[in-house]
């Protein structure tokens, strides 16, 4: 299940070293949207509303770049 999380939060968890992964996901409505999807390093799915695209593709930037400098910090259990 996949439990729908705010913008501030998705960033949140990225920073924190809390997301093994992101990937951006285009929305069936509005059409052209776009929503960021995310694995916890404790496997649970999050993901974000549908917004436009130009804010979900820096939002997703900005996600990854935490997840290169960051990532694997934070430990299972």
């Amino acid at each position: 299940m996949v439990r729908l999380v705010g913008l501030a939060e998705f960033e949140g968890l990225g920073i924190a070293g809390f997301l093994r992964d992101v990937k951006l996901v285009p929305c069936e409505k509005p059409q052209g949207w776009m929503k960021l999807v995310g694995a916890t390093v404790e496997g649970e799915e999050v993901a974000t509303k549908c917004i436009e695209p130009d804010a979900a593709k820096r939002l997703y930037a900005v996600v990854s770049s935490y997840l290169k400098r960051w990532g694997g910090l934070v430990e299972e259990g």
